[in-house]
């Protein structure tokens, strides 16, 4: 189970939203590569960026940011926001990148993420974004009709890493991730699933542990962590069943 913490990209600077909305970025570090190390320091093994910008404007708007992410870590990056083209997903990879990950694209031209996932094994995932249980594109800005396990159907078995699933209407906001709609995503589709939108406190990081979680592949955490709700040493270790779960996951729901 990965805890992935995420860096979200809003002119240069590592930044949070509340509700998807770019006019409540708060900004917590002007220096993304210098987070992007602090984050490796604290054990963590993992990194989501998101590229703001690049995701309302449709192609990529943050990308000396990004290299400098990838300078900095030696930890496997993963990257979404405005990568609509295979010529972006084949710059992207061959900059370092572990994953790409394909929103919008995915909802207009799903042919083109087949063909990707083909051509990149294991290094394509798909971003499901989804306010009112439907999918939003377009950096959010944008909603359509299609439901969120439609869309995830239309790539079972085309060799898709991972799909992130964001609950719009908790990204930022502290309310404890939709684990309810997560878990049943993940149990309509093959491909491994990564909860996104709300991560709150130590009780997700323990509910994460929980035998009905275990399909996941992990959950990306934002906000909390910046707010200091949660405490990296003490998450990885629940993670890595190195505390009492069931005990502090009771203690947090109290």
């Amino acid at each position: 189970m990965i805890l992935f913490p995420a860096i979200d990209l809003k002119g240069g600077e590592c930044v949070r939203l509340k509700l998807g909305e770019m006019a409540s970025a708060t900004v917590y570090n002007p220096d993304p590569a210098a987070q992007a190390k602090a984050f490796e320091d604290q054990g963590f093994e993992w990194l989501h960026v998101v590229d703001l910008d690049g995701a309302f404007a449709g192609e990529s708007r943050n990308g000396a940011a990004v290299e400098a992410i990838l300078a900095a870590t030696k930890n496997p990056v993963q990257l979404g926001g405005g990568i609509r083209s295979m010529a972006h997903i084949e710059a992207w990879l061959e900059k370092g990148l572990a994953r790409v990950i394909l929103g919008t694209v995915a909802v207009r031209d799903p042919a083109l993420v087949k063909q990707a996932a083909a051509a990149f094994p294991g290094k394509i995932a798909v971003g499901i974004d989804a306010r009112g249980g439907k999918v939003a594109v377009e950096g959010w800005a944008e909603a359509s009709e299609l439901e969120v396990a439609e869309l995830a159907k239309r790539f079972e078995g085309a060799g898709v890493a991972a799909i992130i699933y964001t609950d719009i209407d908790r990204d930022g906001v502290l309310t404890g991730i939709n684990w309810d709609a997560t878990i049943a995503l993940a149990d309509t589709v093959s491909i491994p699933v990564i909860a996104s939108g709300g991560l709150a406190s130590l009780a997700d990081i323990v509910r994460m542990t929980m035998p009905d979680a275990a399909r996941l592949e992990g959950a990306i955490s934002g906000r909390a962590l910046y707010d200091g709700r949660i405490e990296p040493a003490e998450a990885l270790a629940v993670l890595r069943g190195e505390a009492p779960e069931k005990a502090l996951f009771e203690e947090e729901r109290q």
